[in-house]
Parts: C-alpha cells; structure tokens; sequence
C-alpha cells in the first residue's frame, strides 16, 4: 500500500478494515480513537508486531499480573527499575528472573490481541493507517499477531457476546458459587481461587474485573463456562444501581435535569471549582451522555489532573481508612472508587496505589480526592 487511509467506524467498521489490511499485507501504523481513548498498532506485512493503549487494563503489566505470572507488588519494583533503566518492563521481568522470555512473548501477544478486540466493539470513533518502515521488534523479542487471525476470532467474539450478554446483562450484577458443581477444587493462590474468593464476597461483575486486573472477555469467558457447568447462579444488579455521586448541594432537588447539572459543571468550571464541576458533570454524562458533557469533562480533567499530582503524587503519602469494612458497604461508591478504597490500608503509597490499579491516573486520583474531602481516609 503506498497511500494512507483515514475514516470512521459508523462508515467501515474495524473488522472490515482489519481484513482489508490483512489482504493487502499491510506495513505501517494504525492508530484508533475514540472518546479520549487512543490506540496504536503497528503493522508488517499483515501482521501485529506492537500494539499500545492508554487504557491501562491493556498494558503489558496489568496481562502479567492477571495471569499470575507476577505480583503487584514485583510490578512495582521493576516499574521503578524501568524508570532508572527505559529498559522496557518485558526485558526487565527476563533479566531479573521472574519471568520467562517465552512467557513474555504470550503475555504480549495477548496484550496485542486484546488490544485490537476492544476496539472491535467500538460502534464509533475514527482510524487513521499510515503506511511506513516497520518498527524495531519490541524489546527485541519476535511477537507477531497475523491480522487474519484477529478478524477471525473477532466473528467468534461477536457470536461470544451475544451468549454472555443474555446469562451476564449488567456489570453490577453479582453471583453465587455451587461449589458442589464444580469440577475440581482450584489450586490454592490460583487466579480461580481469587475469582471465587472475590465472588463469594458479593462483588459485582465489574469490580471482579478491576480486584483481577482483567480484561472484560477473559473474566467473562470464563464466568460463562463455571456458568454452562451449573457451578454459578447470577443475580440481578440491587434495584438502585451505583451512580456517581454529587458531593455539593446545587439547590436543584433530588432529580436535577442532565442540562440543569451541566450548566451548573460549566458555573463551577468558570470558578475554577474543578472538584465540583467534574463531580457534576460527571453525573450529567451519566443520565445522558452528550457531546458538550464529555468535552467539559476533558477540559476539567486538563485544569485539574495537574494539580491533582501536585496534591497527592508528590507528597508521597500513605493513606489510611477511616471507614470500618462493615460501613464501606453504605457508601454511594462506584466500582472504581470501591477497588480504590480497598486498597487502603495504611501501608501502601498512594503513588502505589494508583500505579498499579487498572485505571487511568486521572480517574484514580480524582477518586482519591473525593475520599480526602468526604473524610474516608486520612494521611
């Protein structure tokens, strides 16, 4: 191919694209985005040879961790060796010995598949293909995903959904082990075991999600085999599922319209009251997203996030609950904010904390922020 290509999905949906590139052996970069979402995605000769995200549940780190290959707490040390070093994390894990070059090398082409399948549930949002000289391998390591492949197993994935969406129809809905169906008893400190420990505790589909470090296809392939086993019986989501919360009086009643909210995010906004303009806007895009609400947001989140860092990364501080385990529960939380504040217990960093959640920094930030201000933990 010697000239580029650019469009949108509501026009040629990704799966074509795929295998449109994957016929004409495409070399160069593919670049997807939509929503603050950006992906990248290297190509040679029809084939996936890099990939890269910014949603942090598709970093090389968090398929590591997920699949027990590491630790959280091995993923920070050698964060903070990569970040003396620029040693990529891959090459770091081999050199120090904790995990295998070949086990690398899957762990990236998950990373690399995983990464393009997202994107194939997209219904909008833009791509761009540049054609140009491949890349250096990755770390030097040979991993190469054959675009082929990705648009075959994407045609599984669509029929796979469409099973798991009628057994598993909301994110908040929770679950209840059959241990007496279940075919074997999982090993001690196996990925199963904390499934089932995170289940048995009462935690909903998305928070099972983020307390693993998973992507949504792999934790929900495998809740629908437990599922077709008899071994899980789901419940329907608590009549009032979590919202995002406002912690500022408005004056507006108990059911503020979606524009009463967002002209208050944008008064809010114009004072520089940025906690209150995202809280509020926030809670406007989820009654009814619009595009001057997610605009807004992007705005709040380039005046705050800055600060936010300044106000909690380089301070360096070690936040402690000041909520009991038993009182979390009446808490108007997200799952988000719920994984958030699990994670505090007196020992670890905030810069910790954040680094190693499977969300953007952002996001966990403005969630610690909330917790500061609302008196739910202390420094």
């Amino acid at each position: 191919m010697s000239r580029g290509l650019a469009g949108d999905f509501e026009t040629m949906p990704l799966k074509d694209l795929i295998v449109y590139l994957a016929n004409r052996l495409a070399t160069g970069v593919l670049t997807l985005e939509r929503e603050g979402t950006k992906k990248q995605v290297q190509l040679e000769q029809g084939r996936i040879i890099n990939a890269s995200s910014n949603l942090p549940r598709e970093y090389l780190g968090q398929f590591l961790i997920n699949m027990g290959h590491i630790t959280e707490e091995q993923f920070n040390r050698a964060w903070q060796t990569q970040q003396d070093t620029k040693v990529y994390l891959g090459r770091i894990l081999t050199m120090i010995g904790l995990v295998k070059e070949d086990v690398v090398v899957t762990a990236l082409a998950t990373k690399f598949r995983e990464t393009v399948h997202e994107a194939c549930e997209w219904k909008v949002g833009t791509f761009s293909f540049f054609p140009q000289l491949p890349p250096p391998m990755v770390d030097g390591l040979d991993v190469q995903v054959s675009l082929m492949d990705i648009y075959k197993e994407a045609d599984f994935r669509a029929q796979a959904w469409e099973q798991i969406r009628k057994v598993f129809p909301s994110p908040h809905c929770t679950l209840e082990v059959k241990a007496s169906q279940l075919e074997v008893a999982p090993r001690k400190g196996s990925l199963e075991t904390k499934l089932l420990e995170g289940i048995g505790a009462g935690k909903t589909l998305e928070e099972l999600a983020l307390g693993l470090h998973a992507t949504d296809f792999f934790l929900y392939q495998r809740l629908y085999a437990l599922h077709a086993m008899g071994a899980l019986v789901v419940k329907p989501p608590a009549e009032k599922e979590p919202e995002f919360a406002i912690d500022v009086d408005l004056g507006l009643g108990d059911s503020p319209t979606p524009e009463q909210l967002l002209a208050n995010a944008r008064a809010f906004y114009a004072q520089s009251k940025l906690r209150d303009a995202f809280s509020v806007a926030r809670r406007s895009n989820q009654l009814v997203p619009t595009l001057d609400a997610t605009l807004l947001l992007k705005q709040i989140e380039a005046a705050w996030h800055p600060q936010l860092r300044a106000d909690l990364l380089a301070r360096r501080l070690v936040p402690k609950s000041a909520v009991p385990t038993e009182a979390m529960l009446a808490l108007n939380l997200t799952a988000a904010e719920r994984y958030l504040l699990s994670r505090v217990d007196g020992t670890r960093e905030l810069e910790t904390i954040v680094r190693v959640a499977p969300l953007r920094e952002f996001e966990a930030l403005a969630a610690f922020d909330r917790f500061l201000s609302q008196g739910w933990v202390q420094t």
